[in-house]
């Protein structure tokens, strides 16, 4: 995914730019899943009608361990080179103001058949629930920064601090839970063992600061020389931080079995003397919801990244890196990207992967520079654009920079 892997820009870290400043903007959205094709997830998600083809098409996807993840980001941020004795760039200052969207889950294959196709199918035998885990998370950051461009023989340092707004989060986790269903459908019985977390969903919650918290990003890049070919080495952890969400906050947690066999009326008459109060919503609520309002802290999804870039001639460099998002149901990426570049500032690059929440990954970068700007535009999860009935995964990132006083 180019948009998690680019956490650190060329600009923050440049330090052969002969510019002031250097003001970009960027936005980033990627949809994957190794089971939930993209056809599915788009007809979901627009209220559209899935038929039973489209159905069966996941199904026939569904695996062990099933996972699927969105993520929506854009932003915009700041660089001020500073020049220093002998032009030897020391220092790059940066601010960056981001809006981040984290949506993910971990399920089995009973949660997507129970819930697109009912517990009829389960009459007489028994639905493993868990493991299952889901995360949507909101939030806006504001951080400041620097970055050492020759520390030590030309490596880089660099540091970022942010004040984090939390606007919404919701955890699930059920770590041990099973829906027996009768053969008749007398009843059924849930046991569970689950948590949950929901920030504040009072009235003009989405407008307001529900949360708030801090991160770090860490970022270290170092030459190397094999033989005669060149290249660098990167290691970057960012988002390392947490949210504090407010007292109106819900918790819930709950180790227990339930067991429902409905409502018996024998005459219609019955139904004069039938006292529905217990059905009412409090009450299931408090019975099988018991929830507490209060305050609680919660990770912040967190990035590792490592890459390396060699270049085995002037024109193609070749890139092999790994990638892992912590906090987010995600299971590690690994992948090898080929960069061309041509004349006239344009470059392009074709990166082949296995991992995250895909199985097999395609993206495709296309990048123009010139004198005083430069854009490029990245489109990910091919697989998953090109036979959507098949495959799931859908992403597109795109950034443009202005340099200033060059």
């Amino acid at each position: 995914m180019y948009s998690a892997s680019a956490q650190w820009n060329d600009e923050e870290v440049d330090n052969t730019q002969k510019a002031k400043v250097a003001i970009g903007i960027f936005s980033g959205a990627d949809f994957g899943s190794n089971s939930v094709t993209s056809q599915f997830a788009y007809s979901l998600l627009n209220g559209n009608y899935i038929d039973s083809a489209m159905k069966r098409q996941v199904s026939s996807n569904l695996k062990n361990s099933n996972r699927v993840g969105f993520n929506f980001n854009y932003g915009l941020y700041a660089v001020f080179y500073n020049d220093t004795i002998k032009k030897k760039r020391v220092f790059n200052f940066f601010v960056a103001i981001k809006h981040k969207d984290y949506f993910n889950a971990g399920f089995t294959n009973d949660d997507f058949n129970l819930a697109f196709n009912g517990n009829a199918s389960f009459a007489g035998k028994t639905t493993f629930i868990s493991p299952l885990s889901i995360n949507s998370l909101s939030y806006q950051q504001a951080e400041v920064g620097l970055v050492c461009t020759n520390f030590g023989g030309n490596a880089q340092f660099g540091i970022g601090l942010s004040f984090l707004a939390g606007q919404q989060y919701t955890a699930f986790n059920a770590t041990g839970a099973s829906l027996y269903t009768d053969t008749y459908g007398q009843y059924l019985t849930l046991n569970t063992n689950a948590q949950a977390w929901i920030s504040d969903t009072s009235k003009g919650y989405l407008k307001r600061l529900n949360g708030m918290g801090a991160s770090m990003d860490l970022y270290f890049r170092a030459p190397y020389k094999v033989r005669s070919k060149k290249g660098t080495i990167s290691v970057s952890v960012s988002d390392i931080g947490f949210l504090w969400w407010n007292n109106h906050s819900i918790t819930y947690q709950k180790d227990t079995t339930y067991n429902y066999s409905g409502i018996s009326i024998n005459s219609i008459s019955d139904l004069q003397n039938a006292n529905f109060h217990s059905l009412s919503k409090d009450s299931l609520q408090n019975k099988y919801l018991p929830f507490t309002k209060q305050a609680f802290y919660a990770p912040i999804p967190t990035t590792l990244a490592v890459n390396t870039n060699t270049a085995l001639s002037e024109k193609f460099h070749l890139e092999i890196g790994y990638w892992n998002i912590f906090n987010a149901n995600d299971v590690g990426y690994i992948y090898a990207q080929g960069d061309k570049y041509f004349s006239h500032g344009w470059m392009t690059a074709l990166q082949l992967g296995y991992g995250d929440y895909t199985t097999i990954n395609a993206a495709l970068v296309l990048a123009k520079e010139f004198k005083t700007c430069r854009f490029n535009i990245a489109v990910n999860h091919l697989q998953g654009v090109i036979v959507p009935s098949k495959f799931g995964g859908a992403g597109a990132y795109a950034e443009f920079v202005y340099l200033f006083g060059k």
